[in-house]
């Protein structure tokens, strides 16, 4: 089974709706990959992911490249690095039978390790990233956990990961260029975004069915990455997704012209999934594993509006109302894919409101999730990308 070439989200949910067929052919991945259009990472990122969890054999295969290293392309690809730090075995298309793990491991292990060092993690041109290799000994990333001997890691302060996410964001805007800097409020709400989501990853979508047991393999990937478009280069990107489409009409309504400039999150795990977590941590109530997809979306919005208050206090986590809260401020846009759902928001035409619903809209039609929605193949964990719109320089 070949891994999509073409990072965009429509090539990967065929590749997810393929595994269905024959999830334990072996997996190839392909030396050069397209630079990914938005939400491309994060559906490729999850659909190694629905690979590792569909696969009994785990099995990678790699294509040798007169001009590349493609060891060392692992650990450069996101994607490519989740599915290999989840394989039982790694080897070259024309050598099947030497089996080229412990090689590959050794190297990730020195990039998490060169990883905790650095203020913005990987980088790769504009696109920063960091790796949690749950299973391993190097899960903890020490920018984002404080490890006390005898006892669990825990996650550091929201200023602490505040202070990750505005070294990652100025480096990718740095490189792809034409954006102000965060700063002031901006900064504030970016990163109370982030801190969030990567609270909500880390408590929800690193375990398994049992909360004291973490998963094995999982692998959770945080990036950010410049986004510059211009009025032609907006259309190519949208051909496909209207939703986005919709968004950047949007944009255009409330000032932004000409060259658009936006800073891309994503966060990416290989959990349970909204859903699946929610029906792990509710045994008791007998929930039917035969939901339908409507019944799975209502799920979803009771996991979402979790610990919705209307303090909002900064010194710890308030769930993921304060994501919508913030995006509105900021005037951005989310897609989330978990279990057979693919949802977005436009934080700009649907602002969020106190004691907000929580209500998102169907990644294909464009309606309003309550409406109908339409069923999507099952994928593993939860794929949140979003997308924040930054101020030109003078």
């Amino acid at each position: 089974m070949n891994f999509p070439k073409t990072i965009t989200i429509e090539a990967c949910e065929q590749f997810i709706a393929q595994l269905r067929n024959d999830p334990d052919q072996q997996l190839q991945l392909p030396v050069d990959t397209s630079a990914p259009a938005f939400g491309g990472l994060a559906s490729a990122i999850q659909a190694a992911n629905t690979w590792v969890r569909n696969s009994a054999l785990r099995e990678v295969l790699l294509r040798p490249s007169a001009s590349r290293d493609v060891l060392a392309d692992i650990n450069e690809r996101p994607h490519k690095f989740a599915a290999a730090m989840c394989a039982t075995s790694i080897a070259m298309t024309e050598k099947p039978d030497k089996d080229l793990r412990r090689d590959v491991n050794l190297r990730a292990k020195h990039v998490i390790e060169q990883q905790g060092k650095s203020s913005y993690g990987q980088q790769r041109g504009g696109l920063c990233w960091l790796a949690f290799v749950d299973h391993s000994s190097k899960a903890f990333d020490r920018n984002f956990y404080i490890e006390r001997p005898g006892s669990n890691a825990e996650p550091r302060q929201p200023d602490q990961i505040k202070a990750i996410i505005k070294a990652m964001v100025d480096k990718s805007m740095g490189v792809s260029g034409g954006a102000k800097p965060l700063s002031g409020d901006a900064l504030e709400w970016v990163g109370r975004i982030f801190f969030e989501l990567f609270l909500n990853t880390h408590e929800h979508g690193s375990r398994g069915v049992s909360r004291t047991d973490w998963l094995r393999p999982g692998v959770r990937i945080l990036y950010t990455q410049g986004v510059n478009l211009s009025q032609e280069g907006s259309a190519n990107v949208t051909a496909k997704q209207p939703a986005l489409h919709q968004y950047l009409k949007s944009a255009e309504a409330h000032g932004m012209q000409g060259n658009k400039r936006f800073v891309e999150l994503g966060i990416v795990d290989s959990g349970l999934g909204f859903c699946g977590r929610w029906q792990a941590d509710h045994r008791e109530q007998n929930l039917s594993s035969g939901l339908t997809v409507d019944e799975e979306y209502q799920i979803f919005k009771k996991c979402f509006r979790f610990r919705q208050t209307s303090t909002q206090l900064d010194n710890k986590g308030n769930g993921l109302p304060v994501v919508m809260d913030r995006l509105t401020k900021l005037g951005g846009f989310i897609r989330i894919r978990s279990g057979r759902l693919a949802l977005y928001r436009n934080f700009m035409d649907s602002p969020y409101q106190s004691n907000d619903e929580c209500g998102f809209y169907d990644w294909l039609s464009g309606n309003p999730a309550e409406g109908g929605i339409t069923e999507m193949a099952p994928c593993a964990g939860v794929s949140i990308t979003v997308l924040i719109p930054l101020e030109a320089k003078s």
